[in-house]
């Protein structure tokens, strides 16, 4: 897998974990908010519980018989507010904020209904009615307590219902935080390996070829493994040139030596193509070194969208460029280079610039037989370039800058 993909994989993992506690947390803090009203109004049924009874001895009590009137519509009240209460702890559906949805909680609140409307129920309204008041609260007095007990046991096997679902989210948390941690940690682990030796294998190859001296060598190892950029900047600075992205004179030869050392055994094509900028030193004194970078990028750009990733381009300094084409022959890497001189009339036809983009190329090939120097290779390819170079500028007279279009600029 591409450190790329590995990297947007982890995160993603990261990210969707994240989310996951979020998502629990958020869970579990309405959960705790259901919790706490659902004991309220289970200890709500207690006080109900002691205040009616309190109700009904008031009402045996009292002879002023229209002070019990107003007891008895108070202990009414007190009557439908507990038959409220019960329904909101029973009714999960309708209630979903207060109704309890733990299995051995409803049994236990199933039989405090039971005994509520068989037993204290039609007690206290015969109480409200006045109906053997006395023998009523002597019945009530006696059974309250063990009444009110199993409402508190109910409300403790809930409580704990509660502290657990509260234990077993912060136990999800921790082990989600914990997985964080993991992943985070192999990440870089992983990352770093990946990167840090590649790097360290290609700083062998690049010290054997002599590519980098041993203080380079020494001032890369000393690099934490955290400062890539700064890596990337080093291999960038000894291996290309900075104003075309190929490889520079000292790399590219180096590399262009290990493929033809290679294509000794895998006996492939290989075809060298030297170019030569026509009239570049002209555009830098006459337009400026902007134009004439410019004219550089144009043709170099030009050549990258009709190469292949295996060929490369080494700059050999100022306008010539080599062109490695690998694994084809003269005649189509010929071919190639109609489409690349193609690309560059197609620039002077429609953009107006105040220069021509004119390129002069030689090409030769490699002979696997006779194991051509890499030296006598760039000689002979040069030398077919200057032919062509010597062609252009004789007997063409190609003008590489727009004498008008200059003119009236300087105007």
């Amino acid at each position: 897998m591409k450190i790329k993909h590995q990297l947007l994989l982890t995160h993603g993992l990261l990210v969707v974990l994240s989310l996951i506690i979020v998502l629990i947390n958020i869970i579990a803090y309405r959960g705790m908010d259901s919790d706490a009203s659902i004991v309220n109004q289970s200890g709500k049924l207690r006080a109900l519980s002691y205040n009616m009874t309190q109700m009904a001895n008031q009402i045996n009590n009292q002879e002023d018989g229209v002070y019990n009137v107003t007891l008895s519509e108070n202990l009414q009240k007190r009557i439908d507010e507990f038959d409220l209460t019960l329904k909101m702890l029973s009714d999960k559906k309708d209630n979903p904020s207060t109704g309890i949805n733990h299995n051995q909680t409803i049994e236990r609140l199933q039989k405090i209904i039971k005994r509520w409307n068989e037993e204290f129920k039609p007690s206290y309204q015969k109480i409200v009615q006045n109906e053997s008041v006395k023998i009523l609260c002597i019945q009530i007095n006696s059974d309250i307590d063990s009444y009110v007990n199993e409402i508190n046991e109910m409300v403790t096997l809930y409580a704990e219902f509660a502290r657990g679902k509260v234990t077993k989210a912060l136990v999800i948390n921790g082990g989600l935080v914990l997985l964080i941690m993991i992943v985070t940690f192999y990440s870089s682990l992983s990352t770093n390996r990946r990167i840090r030796k590649p790097m360290q294998i290609l700083m062998e190859e690049l010290k054997e070829l002599s590519l980098i001296d041993d203080e380079v060598s020494k001032k890369m190892k000393s690099i934490n493994s955290n400062e890539i950029a700064k890596m990337t900047q080093y291999f960038n600075e000894m291996m290309f040139d900075p104003l075309t992205k190929t490889f520079n004179r000292r790399s590219g030869l180096t590399k262009l030596n290990k493929t033809l050392e290679y294509n000794h055994r895998g006996r492939m094509e290989i075809s060298i193509c030297f170019i030569d900028i026509n009239g570049l030193k002209m555009v830098n004194d006459q337009l400026g070194h902007k134009y004439g970078d410019e004219l550089i990028v144009s043709v170099i750009e030009n050549v990258k969208q009709e190469t292949r990733n295996e060929d490369f381009i080494i700059r050999m300094g100022g306008d010539e460029f080599l062109i490695i084409f690998n694994g084809i022959n003269v005649a189509a890497s010929e071919k190639v280079w109609e489409r690349i001189n193609h690309r560059n009339q197609v620039v002077n036809e429609n953009e107006d610039r105040p220069y021509i983009i004119s390129v002069s190329h030689g090409i030769v090939g490699y002979d696997n037989i006779n194991k051509t120097e890499v030296e006598l290779l760039i000689k002979n390819a040069d030398d077919k370039m200057y032919l062509e170079k010597r062609y252009i500028k004789e007997e063409l007279g190609i003008q590489i800058i727009k004498t008008t279009q200059h003119s009236t600029n300087r105007g």
